[in-house]
């Protein structure tokens, strides 16, 4: 712990919310001016307005006008991408979305892009802050400071990302959410259906798998696999078999140029990240063996006599660390564990755990709001990630160990 107690930065809670407000408020008025002005589809700045929404305004005027085979066919996918919006012509996007997403966003025939975009942006930062508002509140006694928390959520770099780029990580967070509402009232079924969600994203559901076989949580593994049929009846329903079957043909072409899809490695953010600067002979092992390791402090924290919030936010934190594909704006799902343990870590009997978990929380906004892959080739990030797991994995066995020692130490009963 004395090299945590060398770092003097942030000096002080007080020092870090101005941090934090003065972030937000550099980060919204970059978000007003790049991502919102201007008539055209275009920003002032040059990029396009929400550029990845595109794939989802794209998918949904395919999906209204069931046709299937543009979803799957790159070619055919860019000449319908920019025949609907014609200043997206430069960008391509590798067809690689299930087709739920595409029913998902079927309504968005009969607006304009921006229109559309304004919608989908106005949802997810409401979606946000009820999110956070509702897993703050619970534990408001530990974490007092509203204004703070409310600075540093609004200040948190993927969460601007996501709002830039139109992405759809908002279905990410609510799935880990609800799964979280509904473990908590013990609703295990109702929870894998909310976790089900993540299919839109399978990768993010690796640690969740691995926990559900490991610790036999079978209702959550039905409740899983009911949501995913539920959404494969919805896409028959509106597209029927063909959809399906397009996107299944789709995955080996996929996993095969998975590589491909890191257009801008610099906004990567994971172990894979890391160990994709290594010959690919060497850095897929390495990736293999850190996110096992991962995965195994998953399931035994897991298996703690840990919160819920506490257990389910090491699986949140471990979705994004052995995911293959994480870009900056899906590390908005990190917000979750962050107030999660924070409040954990608040507790009287863990203040030796508090100091450093917070100095690593600030440094993570840092490395996250300034991605160092772009200057060192490095992503300092992982780093702070994986020292978030490293110091909940400490105060979660420290509990266990003392829980152990009291229980030995007391009194038999005659």
């Amino acid at each position: 712990m004395s090299r945590f107690r060398r770092l003097r930065w942030p000096r002080s809670a007080r020092h870090a919310k101005g941090h934090a407000i003065a972030v937000a408020v550099i980060l919204w008025i970059m978000t007003a001016v790049v991502g919102f002005t201007g008539t055209s589809d275009r920003g002032i700045a040059g990029p396009l307005k929400g550029a990845d929404f595109v794939q989802y305004y794209t998918l949904g005027h395919l999906a209204s006008a069931r046709q299937i085979e543009p979803m799957y066919d790159a070619a055919l996918y860019h000449q319908a991408q920019v025949g609907l919006i014609p200043e997206s012509a430069n960008e391509i996007y590798p067809p690689v979305y299930p087709p739920q997403v595409a029913v998902l966003f079927a309504p968005v025939t009969g607006l304009s892009y921006q229109r559309a975009l304004l919608i989908w942006c106005v949802i997810t930062i409401a979606g946000y802050a009820l999110i956070v508002w509702s897993v703050w509140r619970p534990v408001a006694d530990l974490l007092p400071d509203r204004t703070f928390v409310i600075a540093a959520a609004a200040a948190f770099p993927p969460f601007w990302s996501l709002i830039l780029h139109g992405q759809v990580t908002l279905i990410l967070l609510a799935a880990f959410w609800a799964g979280w509402l509904a473990l908590e009232r013990h609703r295990p079924w109702l929870a894998g259906f909310a976790f089900g969600l993540l299919a839109i994203k399978p990768q993010f559901g690796i640690p969740l798998a691995v926990v559900v076989v490991a610790c036999g949580e079978w209702k959550m593994l039905a409740g899983a696999v009911s949501s995913v049929l539920a959404q494969a009846a919805a896409v028959w329903l509106m597209l029927g078999t063909d959809a399906l079957t397009a996107f299944a043909g789709n995955i080996p072409t996929m996993l095969a140029y998975a590589d491909m899809l890191e257009a801008k490695p610099f906004l990567s953010h994971s172990v894979r990240a890391v160990t994709r600067l290594a010959p690919n002979w060497m850095g897929v092992p390495m990736w293999a063996i850190v996110s096992a390791i991962a995965l195994w402090h998953t399931v035994r924290i897991w298996k703690s006599q840990a919160p819920l919030s506490v257990r389910l936010g090491v699986v949140v934190l471990a979705s994004v660390l052995v995911n293959p594909h994480v870009i900056l704006y899906d590390l908005t799902v990190l917000a979750l564990p962050l107030v999660w343990v924070g409040a954990y870590m608040q507790a009287a009997a863990r203040r030796e755990h508090a100091g450093p978990y917070w100095m690593v929380v600030y440094w993570f906004f840092v490395t996250t709001f300034m991605p160092t892959a772009a200057a060192i080739g490095l992503q300092l990030s992982v780093a702070t990630m994986v020292a978030l797991l490293v110091l909940i994995a400490r105060a979660v066995y420290a509990d266990a160990n003392a829980l152990n020692t009291a229980r030995a130490d007391a009194p038999v009963a005659a």
